[in-house]
């Protein structure tokens, strides 16, 4: 079951805004994780694959900082929960961010759920609210690439989601076929790591699902599924570092 966790943080009023926080929220997400369950954190660590986590560059709501974590596996909310309630706190450049207990957010919905809600929509909008990029053939690519953007999803919706609601890759086939950039607005942004500097897209992306009547709606439901999910799962490479955070956007 996928969970989004935003959590406002307690500053220092004089402490400066990091500009650079991501490895220390994805540090502080396997202490936590550590605090409540050990074993389930070094398994996690150790994963050579796709990690059924995410993290969000810090951000303000109101005036006040918050991270916002995402899980793709529900296992992962107990010992997280029981950590969050047990005086957590993030540490960025030597300053100590403690956990507000009032104001968390947790959002849930199971993939049994995000299949069932799906709807049958054509047109497709996102908001990528951190650098996104992708890996494709060794060099990275920081555009929109309908193709590469739902390979994302699905690699990790078919990675986390259980057997029996797991998407044909053929689904990749659909989208080569019937997926265009109908719109987009964006620019590209720098994110600096310890020994490189990565660059990625940010912005507002549409995309249209083409001679829709050709496939129907099971499968433009199924295109549907993994834009649901995509604000949980995020976009590209480096979601465990901040990079890809995405949001779909609804006509109002």
């Amino acid at each position: 079951m996928p969970y989004a966790i935003t959590l406002p943080l307690v500053a220092d009023s004089d402490a400066p805004f990091p500009t650079r926080p991501h490895r220390a929220l994805q540090g502080a997400f396997y202490s936590w994780l550590k605090q409540g369950d050990p074993d389930l954190a070094g398994y996690v660590h150790e994963l050579a694959g796709l990690k059924p986590f995410t993290v969000t560059p810090l951000s303000r709501r109101n005036g006040q900082p918050c991270c916002r974590f995402t899980l793709l596996d529900d296992a992962l909310w107990p010992p997280l929960e029981a950590a969050l309630s047990d005086g957590a706190q993030v540490e960025i450049v030597n300053q100590r961010w403690p956990v507000a207990q009032e104001g968390q957010q947790v959002e849930h919905c199971s993939y049994a759920d995000l299949v069932a809600n799906a709807e049958a929509d054509t047109s497709l909008a996102f908001r990528f609210v951190s650098p996104t990029s992708f890996r494709s053939q060794d060099m990275h690519y920081p555009l929109p690439d309908p193709v590469l953007t739902f390979q994302s999803w699905l690699l990790r919706w078919n990675a986390f989601a259980p057997q029996d609601l797991r998407l044909n890759v053929n689904t990749l086939d659909v989208v080569a076929a019937h997926v265009a950039i109908a719109r987009f607005r964006l620019e590209t942004r720098a994110v600096r790591f310890d020994r490189y500097t990565q660059i990625g897209f940010v912005g507002a992306v549409t995309y249209r699902i083409i001679k829709s009547r050709r496939l129907g709606n099971e499968l433009i439901r199924r295109l549907n599924v993994l834009a649901d999910y995509a604000p949980f799962c995020g976009t590209g490479h480096k979601t465990t570092q901040g990079m890809g955070q995405t949001r779909r956007l609804y006509p109002r």
